[in-house]
């Protein structure tokens, strides 16, 4: 029997993907009372992470539309001035299909294979894969906040940068050199000649000194070149095709398409995270990415938000331009404010803009570059795609406790482009038939990144509307637009602030170090 909700609250939040997870925790921190509900039976909405068993309910969470007769029941809950506003499902994720595919070298067809060994389980398939920047603002959330007691993560320790082959006879061959990111790893390298490693840190040697300069200061340095593209600045610096290509590739997985002036915080951004957690810059969660939204959802939980999932979440209530309550199983629930996915926002609401998000996951036995140890790997293909915004790949496995051992999960993601030019999909197959991979398994779909007015369109001048997904590699703009949202709505409460240590843990730490020495 479904337990009963609350009566009354400060805040309801509706589905439980990252930016919910993050508004939901930092209103139960700043004290507020929260009731956080999903129409899913597992946490993450959007942007969550799947098994392999699992992956169907992807397809699963289609809702349909009140009958007149659910909503004459539902106006039993309502009082005299209040209306009934019947939420959405939009369709976030879309187009999706799902194949194993046959191959010629398995005696055992490969599916059989891991459901014989009980390793389909193993697999935790993001919708959204993104990465940490080591010094960047999700981090620093995440440790301020305590989040980070609730996750694990390992270092990306292999970037790899596309070029063409124009030595060989086919010119359109794609050639994966390793980017390397600390000292050592320059002069360690054998792609980059003597001069190119000079002039690299050289460049890196600017950066340094560039990055202790007020902005505007910073900005004149750069002269006529600061709104200009980075590659003509690079340029009149000396830096050759070869390293302008390395440079503006690896920072161009934080600053697509960076002018000079863009392309040199982006620069800093990547060189100040550099050694902060290890020699790579960028971390990756382990178990996926939707660990992320469960950590948040943990932490609102002890500050004693209320959460109830597989709940039929089915109006909101309105009284003039104020949401007083939400009705959900049935049950009225007044609240002061209410926080929603982009996915509950009622039909009627227009999409202010939507951004078309090509996303393809395949599995495979093989990686893309084998070496003696496996990497996590993260491969920017703008170079190859440049009338596009995004274009990558991120190869993630056991080491990321993502999948079983031996095997491999590459997501590609891209935005969606007008023009003629090749899909992220197809430049992935480009590179398995180069690297000979063979995928066994291949997911693609759609999704659509959308961004509403709700306050102007009427849904209610107390209902937030959660950041959608998005095609941006790093946290980054879902934090700040969380703490612009939050900031906005209650500009008395404080943002996830840095937590209180505990004496109790710090005298217990401190014994045990003690201990330890003796």
């Amino acid at each position: 029997m479904d337990e009963k909700l609350p009566e009354s609250v400060d805040v309801v939040v509706l589905g439980t993907g990252l930016p919910e997870a993050i508004l939901a925790s930092a209103c139960a921190r700043a004290g507020l009372s929260v009731l956080h509900l999903d129409r899913n039976e597992y946490y993450g909405s959007d942007w969550s992470s799947f098994t392999m068993t699992m992956i169907h309910e992807v397809e699963e969470n289609k809702v349909p539309k009140l009958s007149e007769e659910e909503i004459s029941k539902l106006s039993a809950h309502l009082l005299e001035s209040e209306k009934l506003v019947e939420l959405g499902n939009r369709e976030v994720i879309e187009n999706i299909q799902r194949t194993w595919i046959p191959r010629d070298s398995d005696d055992v067809p490969i599916k059989q294979k891991l459901e014989e060994m009980g390793q389909m389980r193993r697999f935790s398939i993001d919708l959204v894969p993104k990465i940490l920047v080591s010094k960047g603002n999700m981090v620093q959330t995440l440790c301020d906040s305590q989040v980070s007691h609730y996750a694990e993560f390992k270092l990306v320790n292999r970037q790899l940068c596309p070029t063409q082959d124009k030595n060989t006879e086919n010119s359109a061959k794609i050639m994966l050199n390793p980017v390397p990111c600390s000292k050592g790893e320059i002069f360690q390298s054998s792609v980059l000649s003597i001069l190119e490693k000079r002039a690299l840190m050289k460049f890196i040697t600017f950066c340094t000194q560039w990055s202790t300069k007020p902005t505007e200061e910073g900005r004149q340095l750069l002269g006529d070149y600061s709104d200009r593209p980075f590659s003509e600045f690079l340029a009149q610096m000396g830096v050759a095709e070869t390293l302008q290509s390395f440079i503006i590739n690896t920072i161009g997985i934080l600053q697509p398409n960076p002018t000079a002036m863009s392309g040199m915080l982006a620069s800093c951004e990547f060189m100040d995270s550099v050694g902060h957690f290890g020699p790579s810059p960028f971390l990756f969660p382990l178990y996926g990415c939707g660990e992320l939204s469960q950590c948040f959802c943990r932490l609102a939980a002890v500050f004693g938000s209320l959460y109830c999932l597989g709940r039929p979440v089915q109006a909101l209530v309105r009284e003039n331009d104020r949401i007083t309550a939400i009705i959900a199983n049935n049950e009225r629930i007044n609240c002061r404010h209410v926080v929603m996915s982009p996915r509950f926002v009622p039909k009627d609401v227009p999409i202010q803009n939507v951004q078309k998000i090509e996303r393809v996951v395949f599995a495979t036995d093989k990686s893309i570059k084998e070496v003696e140890k496996e990497h996590l790997t993260l491969l920017n293909l703008a170079s190859l795609r440049p009338k596009s915004t995004i274009s990558r790949l991120i190869e993630v496995g056991f080491e990321a406790c993502t999948a079983p051992k031996g095997h491999f999960l590459v997501h590609a993601t891209g935005t969606q482009s007008d023009d003629d030019e090749k899909s992220v999909e197809s430049l992935a197959e480009q590179i398995f038939e180069e690297s000979q991979v063979s995928p066994y398994w291949k997911m693609s779909f759609t999704a659509n990144s959308m961004k509403f007015d709700a306050e102007g369109a009427g849904l209610g001048s107390n209902v937030v509307v959660a950041p959608p997904v998005d095609a941006n590699i790093h946290y980054s703009s879902v934090i700040k637009e969380c703490r612009k949202l939050f900031c906005s709505t209650w500009p008395d409460l404080d943002f996830l602030p840095r937590a209180i240590k505990n004496e109790e843990d710090e005298e217990e730490k401190e014994a045990s170090e003690s201990s330890e020495t003796v």
